[in-house]
């Protein structure tokens, strides 16, 4: 039987960030992230755990990317402002 922690610290949910790969699947960072905990001499996370960690760190870079593109497409005005205002209002919602 294994060892699992409902805590998991977030500089341990930092290396997990920056171990995925998203042209992997997540139980493959999972795998990796198991060896990672073992060699900490730390519990491992549940999967659930890292996957929904994965989740949501995948959709606020996701989501930053587009803020950053919307603000480029502001500021050279490639698009009609009131396009781009009315997409970066649709992300906040």
């Amino acid at each position: 039987m294994y060892a699992a922690g409902p805590r998991v610290e977030n500089a341990f949910l930092e290396r997990v960030r920056k171990l995925d790969d998203r042209s992997e699947p997540m139980a493959e960072t999972y795998r990796r992230i198991r060896s990672l905990a073992r060699e900490q001499g730390i519990p491992r996370p549940s999967y659930e755990r890292i996957r929904c960690h994965l989740r949501s760190t995948r959709l606020r870079h996701d989501e930053r990317k587009r803020v950053r593109t919307l603000a480029i497409e502001l500021a050279y005005n490639t698009r009609p402002a009131d396009h781009v205002v009315a997409d970066l209002l649709r992300l906040v919602e």
